[in-house]
């Protein structure tokens, strides 16, 4: 039985009788669209499985976090959220598995979602060539089609159905460090002073675990940190914000007030048990986020916790991860050594949850654990703040909406590089903007792979230049992470990097806006912009920073690279004009496009292209060069004029804010 409903261009499909794990309460009228015209068939044996026809030259893009190539032809993707620890090329499945997919065929962009939260696997041409074969093992489905025919209109109507992404604060663009961990109280203090000293001024700092009392949630360790408040008054006073990770253990403790408060709200088993796992606490519970008085309740206790001075939640291990399986094996195997993998740390399968009054076991809406999570924090920040900032490692589609995304426990090691960029783009045209790595790697000394070297943390900090979250982040056995600690020679090469990202700190935050209103990306492959051009599927070491800019990092110990243009483009260094394939020897190749309005900071504005632009009045010609206003001036208008006297760009706003039409 298969129900079919439609509207401005995404068609859903009720297939059987499903219970959405999400419910984006799609408005649509009834539809006489059926699967074969979206080129979809359907088989019905111990489960369901979509099929789609895939042709030789097809691309498919999408699918979330995904440590492959961007156009995933050719694989075979498994969604299901893990603790993924020290992964690698290849690895899957990762962290945030999003099953929304776009398939480019002869020029035309059309989408594809199954909103499941269970053990999908996406087969895309590999186990059979000329197919696409999407397997569910459940026995009805929803599913969501978005016509193009760009790759931008697809994104839009995904975003307006999944939720259009969260706008973070300005200051959340900034520079940030973090550590697993950070104390006591005044080291922090005198890092942060140390910093900014040597002209590396931090926005924001996070504090991992070993800030809590025996790993107890919304409490401080009163040795590292006996009077918070003042803690908290003194890193305001150097213009920085506090961030802190919460997880979803809640210590099994009946003198522990929170846990008490929570009982009736927690994940059970298939009996009725309270499910009692293992984590950082020790014996603990899960919040069952599914259930709405769980989250209400959640909701309390970030508000509670913000409202002393906290700036932002950052949420971990909420795949979600428990370690019940995983000391059971080592228990088991006390007398060999066991090998570990994702799969040790997840929760056992006669968990429950809750859904719309519903009793699920746990491992059909496994993957949306970490949305809910995120909406009732969300909710809890939203009461206490009017700046809402929510990291999250983990995903489900519509975690945009609540959340930014990082790419978890990286390894600083050379054929990470591109890798790393791969999982950030793959993120944001999955639906999520807001993205970034640990740039210097998370990964400590652990394995023989890992660089820690001056110049692997400075290529670290070159690629993540434009990334929209930019934070150094490392475990306990690595080496300090912060510039300040690097040798002199490379650390003028991060204070370049962090000034030009200042420089284009306006035109990332109108990107931020523009996303916040239409679900676009931030950072973008090539090929979203240029998706007619062959070239770019297979260009995954460049990427561009909304329309305007292409940025092509350096990922090994070489000082030059070749580079693709698409279209007319200048040297943001030099001004030359340029196009197609080219060769740059700056350590930061950041070109312009053609027709390009750039705020920057310090009230300035980069502009290039030919035509005529009108500013304050007067008319400039820029004969195919870049002209750079400056001047600390409020700036009322910027208008583009074609050939043929049409208004191309209209600008107008304050330059802190400047929207691009």
């Amino acid at each position: 039985m298969i129900k079919a409903f439609e509207k401005e261009g995404t068609y859903q499909f009720l297939i059987n009788d499903p219970l959405p794990p999400v419910d984006f309460q799609f408005q649509g009228k009834p539809s006489d669209k059926s699967l074969q015209d979206f080129d979809l068939k359907l088989e019905e044996e111990e489960g369901l499985t979509l099929i789609k026809s895939l042709d030789i030259k097809d691309h498919v893009l999408g699918l979330g976090e995904k440590a492959f190539e961007l156009d995933r032809k050719r694989g075979k993707y498994v969604m299901y959220n893990v603790d993924a620890g020290a992964y690698n090329k290849y690895s899957d499945p990762m962290y945030v598995n999003i099953p929304f997919m776009i398939v480019v065929r002869g020029g035309v962009a059309t989408g594809y979602f199954v909103n499941s939260a269970s053990r999908l696997v996406f087969d895309v041409g590999r186990d059979h060539y000329d197919e696409i074969r999407i397997t569910i093992p459940e026995d009805s489905v929803e599913l969501y089609v978005f016509e193009g025919p760009r790759i931008e209109q697809v994104i839009e109507r995904y975003a307006s159905l999944t939720g259009l992404p969260f706008l973070p604060p300005e200051w959340a663009f900034g520079y940030m460090i973090s550590r697993y961990s950070y104390y006591p109280d005044t080291h922090i203090l005198e890092l942060l002073d140390l910093l900014r000293k040597d002209g590396f001024p931090v926005s924001a700092i996070f504090l991992d675990i070993d800030f809590m009392d025996q790993f107890k949630l919304f409490t401080w360790y009163p040795k590292r940190f006996p009077d918070p408040k003042k803690f908290l008054e003194e890193v305001h006073s150097r213009g920085v914000r506090v961030i802190t990770i919460v997880d979803h253990s809640v210590r099994a403790d009946q003198n522990y007030e929170i846990f008490k408060s929570g009982l009736g709200k927690y994940c059970e088993t298939e009996n009725g048990d309270l499910f009692v796992g293992k984590l950082w606490p020790g014996n603990c519970v899960y919040p069952d986020f599914f259930r709405e008085d769980a989250r209400e309740w959640w909701a309390k206790l970030v508000r509670e916790w913000m409202e002393q001075g906290i700036d932002g939640i950052w949420l971990d291990m909420n795949e979600p991860t428990d370690f019940t399986e995983l000391f059971r094996l080592r228990q088991a195997c006390k007398d060999f050594q066991v090998k570990e993998t994702p799969f040790s740390y997840v929760f056992p399968e006669n968990v429950i949850h809750v859904l719309k009054g519903r009793r699920v076991k746990h491992g059909k809406v496994r993957n949306a654990y970490p949305y809910y999570e995120a909406m009732a924090t969300f909710n809890g920040v939203s009461r206490a703040r009017r700046e809402v900032f929510i990291l999250s490692r983990s995903g489900y589609a519509g975690i945009q909406r609540y959340a930014g995304v990082w790419t978890g426990d990286n390894t600083a090691s050379w054929n990470q590089l591109k890798l790393q960029l791969q999982l950030v783009l793959g993120l944001s045209v999955s639906g999520v903007p807001y993205v970034g790595m640990d740039i210097g790697g998370f990964q400590g000394r652990e394995f023989p792979e890992i660089e820690n070297s001056p110049e692997m943390l400075v290529r670290h900090f070159q690629l993540a230049m434009f990334f929209p979250f930019f934070r150094t982040h490392k475990s306990k056995d690595g080496v300090d992470s912060e510039p300040v600690f690097l040798p002199s020679l490379y650390k003028e090469k991060v204070r370049r990097v962090v000034e030009t990202r200042e420089m284009f700190l306006p035109y990332l935050y109108a990107l931020a806006e523009e996303a916040h209103r239409t679900g676009h990306p931030i950072i973008r492959p090539l090929f979203y912009e240029y998706h007619e051009d062959e070239d770019t599927y297979r260009i995954d070491d460049e990427y561009l920073v909304g329309k305007f800019l292409l940025y092509a990092p350096l990922m090994g110990r070489e000082d030059s690279r070749d580079v693709y243009l698409p279209g007319k483009w200048a040297d943001f260094w030099t001004g030359k004009v340029m196009q197609g394939w080219v060769r740059s020897r700056d350590e930061l190749p950041i070109y312009v496009r053609e027709g390009a309005i750039v705020p920057l900071s310090d009230h300035g504005l980069l502009v290039y292209g030919n035509g005529e632009y009108e500013y304050w009045g007067t008319k400039i010609v820029s004969m195919d060069n870049m002209i750079t206003f400056s001047s600390p001036v409020y700036i009322k208008s910027l208008i583009r004029i074609d050939e043929n006297g049409r208004t191309m760009v209209s600008v107008n706003s304050e330059v802190s804010a400047i929207r691009i039409k």
